[in-house]
């Protein structure tokens, strides 16, 4: 049986891991949803060989005409580029119509809005304990997703170099430091046991009073890394997980009221927004 994933994908600026830059795949698949103002179509696909197994996902399209032209029902051929750190599709071509089947994948949910509160999920963290969000509660919580075996220095292991700066800060005031916590959740489950992700916290010097590394089951870490707008694509047999960058910021009161996007904010940017949290009546 095919497997389908469900992928939520919000403003489609995807991180291509390794191997997989500056690719173009064969791709066919029905429409299941349009968003002309995000430029993207919600594609339920086939699988795309060498790549990615059959999933529906929304993906950008180069051409705006071919969004607007598209409709739920719609089959499609496309080419699927990954390059450059995007995937996108070009080439949009309509062979036909067809009803939407009725095992159709219902939709991620929405990201979670600025000023909504994050829902609580359960967790492991490098220790093996099982740990839930609202742990944290009454401190400013700073969540970011990675994966330890990542290949792109400007990624994942950016977001690492990133909290160390701000862990060292954090330990410059020890007064702020006792009312916030930083959280690293790792996407890549199967591999980031806790036992892996204890040996990688070491090397990166996190201090477990201010810093976790946290694990799960994959269906409880999709869902809580979409509600900030991550997306994960992971590839059959390949190590690489083709991937974009949210770091969001909680307040004491478990409210969104931060997110960092992609990998170019630094780290004075997120104390910034962990100070603000903290200061917040």
């Amino acid at each position: 049986m095919r497997r389908i994933f469900i992928v939520c994908v919000i403003g489609l600026t995807v991180a291509a891991a390794g191997c997989s830059r500056g690719k173009k795949y064969p791709f066919v698949g029905q429409v299941i949803a349009v968003d002309v103002t995000r430029q993207e179509i919600t594609v339920k696909h086939e699988d795309i060989r060498g790549f990615m197994p059959g999933m529906t996902m929304a993906f950008k399209v180069k051409d705006e005409s071919q969004v607007k032209s598209s409709k739920p029902g719609d089959l499609i051929t496309a080419t699927l580029v990954v390059e450059d750190g995007r995937v996108y599709l070009e080439d949009v071509k309509k062979t036909g119509e067809a009803p939407l089947p009725d095992d159709t994948p219902r939709l991620p949910a929405p990201m979670i809005q600025l000023g909504a509160e994050v829902p609580d999920a359960e967790f492991i963290d490098q220790d093996g304990s099982t740990r839930h969000l609202a742990d944290w509660r009454g401190k400013v919580v700073a969540v970011t997703f990675i994966y330890t075996r990542c290949p792109l220095p400007d990624f994942c292991p950016l977001m690492d170099r990133n909290y160390a700066a701000v862990q060292k800060a954090l330990q410059a005031d020890p007064r702020l430091a006792a009312r916030v916590h930083l959280l690293s959740v790792s996407f890549d489950p199967d591999y980031d046991t806790p036992g892996v992700l204890k040996k990688h916290a070491e090397r990166v010097k996190a201090d477990p009073a201010l810093w976790t590394y946290l694990t799960g089951s994959r269906g409880t870490i999709d869902a809580f890394a979409a509600g900030f707008g991550v997306a994960v694509m992971r590839q059959d047999r390949v190590r690489e997980i083709v991937h974009n960058l949210r770091t969001g910021v909680i307040d004491a009161d478990g409210t969104l009221v931060k997110v960092l996007g992609g990998n170019d904010w630094q780290p004075a940017q997120l104390l910034d927004a962990i100070r603000a949290a903290d200061a917040e009546p």
